[in-house]
């Protein structure tokens, strides 16, 4: 079928020296980086995440947090704080809806996906193609992708504390 549960072409999802090159531009030294990709919403878990990764850096300055999608602010806002936070904090950087975010991923050192619900989350099969470890919230699909201190850790949905911990 064309569904989402087909899974995806992981001659696309490579590390190609072309993708390598355009991650090249996108790094910044030897920082560690996290990447989010989707909807920036709150039930994709982005008030925790932000929350969790604000405290990570004022005790490991040397992280970046990376935002790849839309902010859709008629549909599950983020609260203030959150809006604010992205917007003060210089490590975080939320650069939109990307049109190949393979990039983006060879520049970053874990993906996180910190959302209450989802059907099958092709970003965690992206992102792992892609080769990066993750940290997931248990939900449906991303528990049945993720094999706990394998090719990740899987925390409990809406923890700020335990998306910190995993982070840390």
């Amino acid at each position: 079928g064309y569904g989402n549960c087909r899974g995806i072409d992981l001659e696309h999802f490579d590390k190609t020296p072309e993708i390598m090159e355009q991650a090249g531009k996108l790094r910044k030294g030897a920082i560690c980086t996290f990447i989010f990709v989707g909807r920036l919403v709150g039930d994709k878990g982005i008030n925790e995440l932000v929350e969790a990764y604000v405290s990570l850096n004022r005790e490991y300055p040397d992280t970046r947090l990376i935002l790849v999608g839309s902010e859709e602010r008629e549909l599950d806002p983020l609260k203030p704080e959150t809006i604010k936070a992205i917007a003060e904090c210089p490590s975080i950087n939320a650069v939109g809806n990307q049109s190949d975010v393979r990039p983006w991923f060879a520049a970053s050192d874990v993906a996180v996906l910190a959302s209450y619900r989802e059907g099958f989350p092709n970003v965690v099969i992206e992102a792992g193609a892609m080769g990066l470890p993750q940290i997931v919230t248990d939900i449906n699909g991303a528990r049945e992708i993720i094999i706990e201190g394998e090719n990740g850790i899987i925390v409990p949905s809406k923890s700020v504390i335990a998306l910190y911990d995993a982070m840390r």
